[in-house]
């Protein structure tokens, strides 16, 4: 089976810069580093911190709230579907990321971007 690499992009981090340092392994927050695309403010898509599911995340509120599953995903064409039942798909750049998913969940391997060996993550 052929695992698929995605490196997130540094999610925003309202206030200022995020440093690699500064990624979580905590869900709910802006720094998380399975964080894979953020469709708006205050939707993203994250890779869940076991790597079994995508999760559609709404942040509470626009400063200083944490982000909370809405959809929870284990295919990429159920992404596709949850993305478009949210109004989530209106941009060319978020599709492409998109259709660079693996079919599962569980075929993605997240590395830290650091990362000195993307096959395992190692840094």
């Amino acid at each position: 089976m052929t695992k698929s690499f995605i490196t997130p992009p540094p999610p925003s981090n309202i206030g200022g810069a995020c440093s690699i340092g500064d990624h979580t392994h905590r869900e709910r927050d802006d720094a998380y580093i399975g964080a894979i695309v953020q469709f708006a403010p205050r939707w993203r898509l994250v890779l869940c911190k076991d790597q079994i599911q995508w999760i559609i995340q709404k942040k509470e509120s626009s400063h200083r709230g944490f982000w909370r599953g809405k959809q929870y995903m284990t295919s990429k064409e159920s992404v596709f579907e949850a993305c478009g039942r949210l109004g989530l798909l209106s941009d060319a750049n978020t599709e492409a990321v998109l259709h660079a998913l693996p079919d599962r969940a569980s075929d993605t391997k997240l590395f830290h971007q650091s990362s000195t060996n993307p096959n395992t993550g190692d840094i």
